[in-house]
């Protein structure tokens, strides 16, 4: 068993170094297309609601975001009915990047499940959401 979660650990490794690799010509490094993705995909979002989304620590969060701001990839809005949201929004460069991380996304996924038949891929998304609930769980006390 504890070689399951080796592998997990080597899959988001692997993945996120060769997204870092490949999204370096747009200066995205350190996992940040992983962030502009999500950003892409709820649009609206809050640093809050972003930070427990991809399990990070919200100061990690913030320096992602305010790098993202810096190039352009991403814009903070005003909310008028709360002050204190500051909603997340991509900006035009940030959404014209996006089919790309998409792309990427599911080269991996294709690359990752390669020779898994359909029911096989079923049951590995399932029994990878209950592991990452029960990690969720376990975090949260």
């Amino acid at each position: 068993m504890p070689n399951s979660f080796r592998s997990i650990g080597l899959i988001a490794r692997a993945t996120s170094d060769v997204g870092n690799h490949l999204f370096q010509k747009n200066d995205l490094q350190n996992s940040q297309f992983i962030y502009l993705m999500r950003i892409n995909e709820h649009p609206g979002i809050t640093q809050t609601e972003l930070a427990s989304q991809l399990h990070v620590d919200p100061s990690t969060c913030l320096r992602v975001i305010r790098r993202l701001v810096t190039h352009d990839y991403v814009d903070r809005q005003t909310d008028s009915a709360n002050k204190k949201a500051r909603p997340l929004v991509a900006t035009a460069k940030g959404q014209a990047i996006y089919p790309e991380l998409k792309a990427y996304e599911q080269q991996i996924l294709t690359i990752g499940t390669a020779g898994l038949s359909e029911g096989e891929k079923l049951i590995l998304e399932e029994l990878l959401a209950k592991v990452a609930h029960n990690i969720r769980s376990y975090q949260t006390k």
